[in-house]
């Protein structure tokens, strides 16, 4: 009966001692769901970005890819749901960030300055 009572009083320890270890934690939830207007941006940014560096490899100009890949991104995605409704502040971002670091060397474009003056270049094309 001694031993029984031990293992009953071990068990119901061990049980307080755990809860109070996982209580003491403070977790939260945390939810991962992005907004799905930024999973869009990120699709149109890397299309637009694969065209225009693509296009300047092969020896267009600035302008001509910039227009190339401007009139084929809008033909890829104008009949996506939600691409209106885009924040084109954030997509021009996406853009320029995308552009400098895959082939702003060519371009001579590097750093913040380079990224402000692409996004400043590709919103003037857009408008």
């Amino acid at each position: 009966m001694k031993e029984t009572l031990k293992k009953i009083i071990y068990k119901i320890l061990s049980l307080i001692i755990i809860s109070t270890f996982i209580i003491s934690f403070n977790v939260k939830t945390v939810s991962a769901k992005e907004d799905p207007s930024t999973d869009l941006i990120r699709k149109i940014s890397k299309d637009y970005t694969k065209k225009f560096c693509n296009s300047i490899a092969f020896g267009l100009s600035k302008e001509s890819a910039m227009k190339f890949s401007l009139e084929e991104n809008k033909k890829v995605f104008e009949k996506r749901k939600g691409v209106k409704d885009l924040d084109k502040e954030l997509l021009s971002d996406e853009i320029a960030n995308s552009i400098v670091g895959t082939c702003g060397y060519p371009l001579d474009l590097s750093g913040e300055e380079g990224i402000q003056e692409f996004k400043n270049y590709y919103q003037s094309k857009v408008n």
